[in-house]
């Protein structure tokens, strides 16, 4: 009866034993995984950058921060715009004349050829600005006619004080090799004074005939 109850003690022991050994199983494999995933994580996670390695880092960043300024400094300058204005004309560099005008046929400077060409100081100018009657090329009698009267009354016009002459803009010949000029008193054309009393028109870049 003894030994009975000896080995239902044991039996109850080792049953207790297994029973406690086996409750802490899953605390084992729970431990296991969590030291398991803090060293997978220490080994995934990069570490501080090591001295070496800081040092070729910031050199290469110094050398690109170099070739990026040389190729600044190498690219080309552009300059700013700058306003283009149109330049007006110029006074000619003719000496300056105090006496009277005439007509061409009693003097070979300073006078009239007819009512939009003059000879000044051994040039022949045309007024840039008009279109006078024709007189030796004249299409008709009437033309011809008031192309004397134009003639006329540019020699009066330029008696009554000193004049400037400037140079057109464009710069092209006249009629018969003379240089467009516009000739002013007190900055007001002349040419556009005979326009005004009806000795002249407009130039419009060709002669027009004045018949009819």
């Amino acid at each position: 009866m003894a030994k009975k109850t000896a080995r239902r003690k044991k039996s109850g022991g080792a049953k207790r034993g297994s029973a406690r050994r086996g409750g802490m199983a899953h605390w084992y494999v729970l431990g296991a995984a969590i030291v398991g995933g803090i060293l997978y994580m220490d080994h995934r996670m990069p570490g501080p950058e090591s001295a070496a390695t800081g040092i070729r880092t910031a050199s290469i960043e110094r050398r690109e921060t170099k070739v990026e300024r040389e190729a600044v400094a190498a690219r080309p300058k552009t300059k700013p715009a700058t306003r283009v204005e149109q330049a007006l004309p110029t006074p000619e560099k003719l000496p300056a004349f105090s006496g009277k005008w005439f007509i061409c046929t009693t003097q070979t400077d300073y006078c009239v050829l007819d009512g939009s060409t003059i000879l000044y100081a051994g040039r022949k100018v045309r007024l840039a600005d008009i279109d006078a009657p024709s007189i030796s090329g004249a299409r008709c009698d009437a033309e011809r006619s008031r192309g004397g009267d134009a003639k006329l009354r540019l020699r009066e016009i330029l008696n009554e004080g000193d004049v400037t002459l400037v140079a057109a803009k464009d710069g092209a010949a006249g009629k018969a090799g003379a240089m467009p000029h516009l000739v002013l008193r007190g900055g007001q054309s002349i040419g556009r004074r005979l326009v005004r009393e009806g000795f002249a028109k407009p130039w419009t870049g060709q002669h027009r005939s004045w018949c009819g």
